[in-house]
């Protein structure tokens, strides 16, 4: 019963934001508020359970994918970049933006599942920049560009009036870091007009 009240609990903040009520819970659920109580005495214990599961999640699949020896260095990072909450289901940007503006403590948590991520992201970079699959570049810059990219594209008005999810947006901007804006395989690319000057 505990899951099915966070799965439902989730499913209303992704439609109505953390305003929703327990009513409307109970409702869904096809329960009194009683039987929600019993596992949850308030609403703000339902809302922690429901982050901390999701964060639980989420350090799970990090520490598969970084364990996953089945994954090329390129395809970890790309995975790191790009892996989403699955316990409870898909999480909408706004439940991200409505715990930043409102349950602050509980988004510190995130603040620190994102900077163990990185810690992370860090550590597949380096492992590739020896294995010569990437460039040895300026992580505290690559640090702020992947953070500030996530900032921006947690966006809901972004995200519709583009007519796209997150997950897309996040999808196109983690091959822009990856690759940069050199062309893809089978796309050959023009002739520099400004060659470099020989030394």
């Amino acid at each position: 019963m505990r899951t099915r009240i966070l799965t439902a609990a989730l499913h209303q903040m992704n439609t109505h934001g953390i305003k929703f009520t327990t009513v409307d819970l109970a409702r869904d659920l096809g329960v009194s508020k009683r039987a929600i109580y019993e596992h949850f005495p308030s609403k703000n214990l339902l809302l922690g359970a429901v982050v901390e599961t999701i964060l639980a999640d989420l350090k799970q699949q990090i520490s598969g994918i970084v364990q996953d020896e089945s994954l090329d260095t390129v395809a970890k990072l790309k995975a790191l970049m790009l892996f989403n909450p699955k316990a409870l289901g898909p999480v909408n940007v706004r439940v991200i933006d409505d715990v930043k503006r409102y349950l602050p403590e509980e988004y510190a948590k995130f603040d620190a599942c994102f900077e163990e991520r990185w810690g992370m992201l860090e550590e597949v970079i380096k492992q590739g920049v020896q294995e010569g699959y990437l460039a040895n570049v300026d992580m505290l810059i690559l640090r702020r560009i992947y953070m500030g990219t996530i900032d921006q594209l947690i966006d809901d008005q972004f995200l519709n009036q583009n007519n796209t999810t997150f997950k897309n947006a996040m999808s196109k901007a983690t091959e822009i870091l990856i690759w940069g804006l050199m062309p893809r395989e089978g796309q050959k690319p023009k002739e520099c007009l400004h060659p470099t000057k020989p030394e």
